[in-house]
């Protein structure tokens, strides 16, 4: 009965302390703002590959990736072809908005959805928790101009993945951009 007791005193003080540990570590931030919605019923967007600005290499390309899914999944037509993607990874300079928007209009998207990565890597303190920063702007192809801008930034701790923290980043910043309400598709094992 003894070492019951102290079983459980010892896991609620180890619940406590990794809530008080999340509740401190995981960390998220995000800020955004823009037009509240936009109403197209031809709604198509060109994502072209996301601005790297860490060390990691696969930073852009990896984030892109997450972005295109959690779009795709919520339903949202995409308009990529792998040239022009292949194309806007070679534009690595900051300011080439203009490029795409021509892009967008080749491929018949609407809007664009633009993004850089700011950061992407395991902390470099003792726990080395995963840590990545984006941000995404909404742009109308036909004017090129800004809807919508935000930024996300999401610390994970215990054991969790750079992927599963880039992945919470993009959602929870792609969940507030303004584009009308759709039904989420839902893969259904084959």
């Amino acid at each position: 009965m003894k070492t019951m007791k102290s079983m459980m005193v010892l896991a609620t003080t180890a619940t406590a302390l990794a809530l008080s540990l999340c509740g401190n570590g995981c960390k998220s931030t995000v800020q955004h703002g823009g037009v509240s919605n936009v109403q197209d019923p031809d709604l198509k967007i060109f994502m072209p590959a996301f601005f790297n600005a860490t060390d990691d290499e696969h930073a852009g390309r990896a984030l892109t990736e997450i972005a295109a899914s959690v779009l795709l999944k919520q339903g949202r037509p995409l308009v990529q072809k792998e040239p022009a993607l292949v194309q806007s990874r070679g534009d690595k300079a900051a300011g080439q908005d203009g490029l795409f928007v021509e892009t967008a209009k080749q491929l018949g998207a609407t809007h664009l959805l633009i993004g850089t990565v700011h950061e992407y890597r395991y902390k470099t303190d003792l726990d080395g928790d995963p840590v990545v920063g984006i941000s995404m702007r909404f742009i109308d192809a036909k004017s090129g101009e800004t809807l919508w801008q935000g930024s996300s930034s999401k610390v994970k701790v215990f054991f969790a993945s750079l992927t599963s923290t880039a992945q919470a980043a993009v959602e929870q910043l792609i969940v507030r951009l303004p584009l009308p309400t759709t039904r989420q598709r839902s893969h259904k094992p084959g």
